[in-house]
C-alpha cells in the first residue's frame, strides 16, 4: 500500500496542506508536524484536512507531539504516531472506546453528572451554643491581649548634660607624606597654573637723540717736498678715548715743502656732543697719508648736539618686575580658589613662583619711550590638602583625650586655625589647629529599653532618671493620654535627646 510523506513548515496553513495533499496520489497521507508552531488554528480546520483526505481517496494519519493537535486528530478520528517509521510500520486504526475524547468529559452537563455520582457526606450535629459564646470570648480576650501588647508606644525625651570637649593639634602638611600620621603629619599635593600680565609705569631715565653735527678747523702740515692736495670727503679720525669720523667738507692742497701747512673744514659724520672735540686732539689719518701730512686742531670743535628726552632703564623695569608679579600672584590665588574642589583646603602662604615662562621688556632699555612696559607669563606653585585628613586626625586627638563615661553626641566636630600657616623653603607647612565637640554620658539604649519595658510610667522617669546626668527632667510620652504602663516590647520604646551642640 503506497504511503506518502508530507512533510509541514511552520509557515503552512491549512490551504497550503490541502495543496500539498492534492499533489500527492497515494492510498495514505502521513503529516509530519514541526517541532514549533501548531499551524492549525482550531479543530475544525482537522476536520477539513480529514475531509480532503477521504475526497482524494486516502487514510490521513498525523506524527506530533502537540498536545492540542494530538487532541483535535483523537476527535476528529485521525491515527497519532511518534514516528515516520513507527506511521508506516503500525496499524491505523482508531480506538473509539479508549480515545481522549471519551475518556475526558466535555460540557457542563457531563461535569454536573460526574458530580451526582460523586459520594454524599453528611453534614456533623449542631455546636452547643455556649461553647460558641465561650469560644469567641476567648477569642476576643487574646485579641486584646495581642493588641494591649502590641500598640502601645512611647517616647522617652531626655536632655542629658554636655561637657565640651577641646584639644589643640600641630599639623604638619608635606609632599613626603604619603598617609596622615596621629601626631599630626598630612600628605600635601601641589597644584600649578598659568597666569599671564602686563603693567607699564613712566619712564625714569633720559637719553639724548643727536639732532646736530660738530664743525671744525684743522691744520694739515706737509710732511714732503711735495703737493699734498686732500680731497672733498676724506675721512679722519680724533679723539682720546672713543674716536670720532669726521669729513673734510672741501678739497685742500698742502703747499710743497716742509712744515708748510694748510687749514680746511672738517663736519662730525654722527650728530651729537660726541663730535665736540677739545683743543689739540689726537688725530688717525687713513693708510697711507699719515707719511704726508699731520693734522691737528688748534681750537675745540663745537655744534654737535641733541634733544634729551625719557628712555626706560634697569629700575623702571626691575620695580615693574616686582610689582606685575605681585599682582600675578593674587591673579593666580584667586583662579586656585575658583577652582577649589570641594574638600580641598588651600595652604595660601605656600603660593610661590615656580617658573617664568615669559619675560618680556615691550620698550627697549636706552631707546626714547615715555614708559617701561613689561609683560609676563608665569607658572605658579601652591599645597593644598585634604579636610578629611584634618577631621581625621581631629577625631584621632579627641577620642585619646576622651573623658571616662561620655561619647560624642554626634559625628559634628568644631575646627577652628589658631594662628597663621608657616611655611619653610621646602614647602612644608606647619599650624597649630584647635579641635572640639560636645560629649554627653553614655548608655546603653537596647538595655534600657529592655528595662523600661512593662514599669509604671512613673517608675520609668525614675528609674530614667538616675541612670547619667540630665540638665531637664525625663518626659515620656505615652500613645494614650494617662496610660499607666511602659510598652511590654522594647522595640516599641523610642528614645529622644534634646540637646542641642
Amino acid at each position: 500500500m503506497k504511503t506518502n510523506v508530507i512533510q509541514l513548515e511552520v509557515h503552512d496553513d491549512v490551504i497550503s496542506i490541502k495543496d500539498k495533499m492534492a499533489w500527492q496520489s497515494c492510498q495514505r497521507m502521513i503529516l509530519v508536524w514541526p517541532k514549533h508552531g501548531k499551524i492549525l488554528h482550531n479543530e475544525l480546520e482537522m476536520v477539513l484536512l480529514n475531509r480532503e483526505a477521504k475526497s482524494l481517496g486516502a487514510e490521513l494519519a498525523l506524527v506530533t507531539h502537540h498536545p492540542v493537535v494530538r487532541e483535535w486528530a483523537l476527535d476528529s478520528n485521525v491515527p497519532l504516531f511518534a514516528s515516520i517509521s513507527a506511521a508506516e510500520k503500525g496499524a491505523w486504526k482508531i480506538d473509539a472506546q479508549g480515545s481522549l475524547a471519551n475518556k475526558v468529559p466535555k460540557g457542563v452537563e457531563a461535569i454536573r453528572s460526574i458530580r451526582a455520582k460523586l459520594p454524599h457526606v453528611g453534614s456533623k450535629e449542631p455546636i452547643n451554643p455556649l461553647i460558641n459564646g465561650l469560644a469567641v470570648l476567648l477569642s476576643l480576650m487574646a485579641v486584646i491581649a495581642l493588641l494591649v501588647f502590641l500598640l502601645p508606644q512611647a517616647e522617652v525625651i531626655y536632655t542629658p548634660a554636655t561637657i565640651q570637649q577641646a584639644v589643640e593639634i600641630r599639623i604638619k602638611a608635606s609632599e613626603v607624606f604619603s598617609g596622615i600620621n596621629p601626631s599630626g603629619n598630612i600628605p600635601a599635593k601641589a597644584v600649578f597654573v598659568e597666569v599671564s600680565g602686563e603693567k607699564a609705569m613712566p619712564s625714569t631715565g633720559k637719553v639724548s637723540i643727536s639732532t646736530t653735527k660738530a664743525v671744525g678747523e684743522v691744520v694739515f702740515t706737509n710732511l714732503t717736498s711735495a703737493d699734498v692736495t686732500l680731497s672733498a670727503g676724506s675721512l679722519f679720525l680724533a679723539g682720546e678715548q672713543n674716536l670720532v669720523s669726521f669729513s673734510l667738507t672741501e678739497a685742500v692742497v698742502v703747499p710743497a715743502g716742509v712744515n708748510d701747512s694748510a687749514t680746511g673744514k672738517v663736519e662730525a659724520l654722527i650728530a651729537g656732543v660726541e663730535g665736540n672735540l677739545a683743543a689739540d686732539s689726537t688725530w688717525v689719518l687713513p693708510g697711507g697719508m699719515e707719511g704726508m701730512v699731520s693734522v691737528s686742531n688748534p681750537d675745540e670743535f663745537n655744534g654737535g648736539g641733541g634733544v634729551e628726552t625719557p628712555s626706560p632703564n634697569d629700575e623702571d623695569y626691575a620695580l615693574i618686575e616686582r610689582l606685575l608679579l605681585a599682582d600675578l600672584m593674587n591673579q593666580g590665588l584667586a583662579s586656585f580658589k575658583a577652582e577649589q574642589a570641594e574638600g580641598v583646603e588651600l595652604i595660601e602662604p605656600s603660593l610661590i613662583l615656580d617658573k617664568i615662562l615669559l619675560s618680556e621688556q615691550v620698550n627697549k632699555i636706552g631707546e626714547p619711550a615715555d614708559e617701561a612696559v613689561m609683560r609676563l607669563n608665569v607658572r605658579l606653585k601652591l599645597f593644598t590638602y585634604q579636610q578629611s585628613d584634618i577631621m581625621a586626625i581631629a577625631d584621632l586627638a579627641l577620642t585619646a583625650n576622651q573623658t571616662d563615661g561620655y561619647v560624642s553626641m554626634n559625628d559634628s566636630l568644631s575646627l577652628n586655625r589658631v594662628g597663621d600657616f608657616r611655611v619653610d623653603d621646602f614647602g612644608q607647612a606647619t599650624w597649630t589647629l584647635n579641635a572640639s565637640r560636645t560629649l554627653v554620658p553614655e548608655w546603653n539604649v537596647e538595655q534600657t529599653a529592655a528595662e523600661l519595658s512593662g514599669m509604671k510610667v512613673a517608675e520609668a522617669g525614675s528609674y530614667f532618671s538616675s541612670l547619667f546626668a540630665q540638665s531637664s527632667p525625663v518626659v515620656i510620652e505615652m500613645w494614650l493620654a494617662k496610660w499607666p504602663w511602659m510598652p511590654f516590647l522594647s522595640t516599641n520604646i523610642d528614645f529622644e535627646s534634646g540637646a542641642s551642640q
